[in-house]
């Protein structure tokens, strides 16, 4: 029987591979980090996890290690993140389909601060491969950051080969963004409020909870969307019945044919996932089953001292 490789050095090796851009010291320190991490109990404090590094030091020594290593100007840029992980995970998914990225707003750990997410749904799970931080007092303007984020995030998935398909829920339900995506040449699958005005081909314009509340079965029609000062936008509207109201989403790919209800799902259990507890780390599955495997998210503004 073959001997068993140390996990810590899995980890090594894994770090070093996925984060070759980074200096080797950051790589080293992130690797040793990770390990004992994985030894250390539920919602540790940075004196649990410095006990538990297993360095031949002083325990302050190594508490005063970890402590510069979150805090390098290279870990509080959260972009490193993205350009690591994403060449990792998109392969996954085939090029002739779009990447299906959850989107949303999440509170950080610290409760001075709130961070927009975005997942990758693979296997039952949101893998978190983007963030932006911050404060809820005061608060930039929510649409500009929102905007700028996903450009950024769509032209990195861009860069790759593949399509981004953004998963949002109702507080990114507007026509502007709508619009925007379109011209930056991104899919978007938005769940729609029940107020948003609907104009048919052929038909008037109405809230959806008028012209669509009795839907039995799935529903799928091409409607122009109505937002403030009459701007519009050409979108795939689909309507699936649910239990209090309908679901209404709006649909706009590069990418022919019926979007499959299980989009529907990805959004149901990816933002549950996503609000969750660990950001994709909770090992209780969603939904539909047990993780499959780990992944790692940094938030050094989390841990407490």
């Amino acid at each position: 029987m073959p001997p068993t490789t140390p996990l810590s050095q899995v980890i090594t090796l894994w770090v070093h591979k996925v984060f070759a851009s980074l200096r080797k010291t950051i790589r080293s320190n992130l690797a040793l980090f990770l390990s004992t991490l994985l030894t250390a109990p539920l919602d540790p404090t940075l004196s649990d996890l410095a006990r538990r590094t297993p360095l031949p030091t002083l325990a302050q020594s190594r508490l005063n290690r970890l402590w510069r290593f979150l805090h390098h100007p290279t870990l509080q840029n959260p972009w490193a993140l993205t350009e690591a992980l994403l060449p990792l995970l998109a392969p996954r998914f085939p090029k002739d389909r779009p990447l299906p990225l959850i989107v949303d707003w999440t509170f950080a750990e610290d409760g001075r601060h709130q961070a927009l997410v975005a997942a990758l749904p693979l296997k039952g799970r949101a893998l978190v491969v983007a963030f932006a931080l911050h404060p809820l007092s005061p608060f930039p303007s929510q649409n500009r950051v929102e905007e700028e984020f996903l450009h950024r995030l769509g032209r990195a998935v861009q860069e790759l080969g593949y399509t981004p398909l953004f998963l949002l829920d109702r507080g990114f339900d507007r026509v502007s963004l709508m619009r925007k995506l379109q011209e930056w040449g991104m899919g978007f699958l938005i769940r729609l409020r029940q107020n948003r005005e609907v104009e048919p081909q052929g038909g008037k314009c109405l809230p959806l909870k008028e012209g669509y509340r009795r839907v039995v079965h799935p529903l799928r029609e091409e409607v122009r969307l109505f937002g403030h000062g009459g701007e519009g936008v050409e979108v795939t509207l689909l309507v699936y019945p649910g239990g209090r109201e309908p679901w209404y989403l709006a649909y706009s790919g590069p990418f022919g044919g019926e979007p499959p209800y299980g989009w529907r799902m990805w959004i149901e259990e990816g933002f549950r996932d996503l609000k969750g507890q660990g950001f994709g780390l909770d090992p209780i599955g969603c939904g539909r089953g047990r993780a499959s495997g780990g992944g790692y998210g940094f938030w050094p503004w989390g841990w407490r001292s």
